[in-house]
């Protein structure tokens, strides 16, 4: 999460404290499109080091804060899939319940 907190301090010129700000509500924002038992997985994102293939803060060049914006959105997409397909499951594990009795 520090190198997330420096990235938005250094291209966004935010201060300290507003970078820690933005980063906690991004993860409340990603954690709210998810269901309880999937925010230890953000969380555990965030924490960790970030390689090459995990660093959704380097794009690469001019187009960073696009490709950050793109990737963010991306994956706002799939938790709110990934949520609403969980909804979905126990619906219909729920119906099934109803049927057995």
């Amino acid at each position: 999460m520090q190198e997330l907190i420096d990235q938005l301090k250094s291209k966004a010129g935010l201060t300290e404290d507003q970078a820690i700000k933005a980063v906690h509500t991004i993860k409340e924002f990603i954690q709210s499109k998810l269901p309880p038992m999937m925010h230890g997985m953000v969380d555990n994102f965030l924490a960790q080091n970030n390689n090459a293939d995990d660093d959704f803060v380097d794009g690469g060049g001019a187009e960073e804060e696009d490709d950050f914006t793109d990737k963010l959105s991306g994956w706002k997409d799939k938790a709110e899939d990934a949520a609403k397909d969980a909804l979905g499951k126990l619906k219909s594990m729920m119906n099934d319940k109803d049927k057995e009795l």
